[in-house]
């Protein structure tokens, strides 16, 4: 197993980051559901996709997402890329004979760039300790189910240029975001926080849909 150390590695891929996830769960409690990387979307009918992914989600109950710099193939469309199909799946209310799957929870773990930095997502923009998460640098459906509180909380800043409306709080977004580094060094207390929202479904605009 590879170990990677905080801030990154040079030619470290998402998946090294999957595998080092994977040794820091418990597993009697989380398995890994994502694709393999050799599988493609080419040939598949959207019932398909929906109706496989369905197998791999329909009894987890929170999601990790691991968001890095090129995790878009600006090629393809979002519909023919997996990430978007499977968040859109796990967000599903699902119905197997007596057995319902309900909406999970989710993390987007922000991995660092090569150079060991985040701001291409995470970007400071104040001694405040404000910060401008780059939402739009991700597959639309992430990016929609981050700061989609129905009744945001916010403060206003002093620093910002506009005295813009800043979010405050852990449950601004139903797909909660962490750092990478942030996430490891505390990852019960993240989940434990995507569960809670969870819990209070009604109070986010959840779009469920690629």
């Amino acid at each position: 197993m590879r170990s990677l150390p905080s801030g990154g590695l040079v030619g470290t891929t998402a998946r090294h980051y999957v595998d080092k996830l994977e040794t820091l769960l418990d597993a009697n409690d989380h398995i890994y559901k994502g694709e393999n990387d050799d599988e493609s979307l080419a040939g598949f009918k959207d019932d398909t996709i929906a109706s496989k992914l369905r197998d791999k989600i329909f009894d987890s109950s929170i999601t990790l997402v691991l968001i890095s710099k090129n995790m878009k193939d600006l090629s393809m469309s979002e519909d023919d890329q997996w990430i978007p199909w499977e968040i859109s799946c796990s967000l599903k209310e699902m119905t197997r004979g007596d057995r319902t799957s309900g909406t999970n929870a989710a993390v987007a773990i922000v991995l660092p760039d090569r150079a060991g930095s985040y701001e291409y997502f995470v970007r400071p923009i104040c001694t405040n300790g404000c910060t401008n998460w780059q939402t739009g640098n991700t597959f639309t459906i992430i990016g929609k189910n981050m700061f989609n509180r129905k009744e945001p909380k916010t403060f206003t800043c002093a620093q910002h240029p506009a005295g813009g409306a800043v979010h405050t709080g852990n449950d601004h977004s139903y797909i909660h975001q962490a750092k990478w580094d942030d996430f490891v060094s505390n990852i019960n207390g993240y989940l434990t926080v995507a569960t809670q929202m969870q819990e209070n479904l009604d109070d986010y605009e959840i779009i469920k849909i690629v």
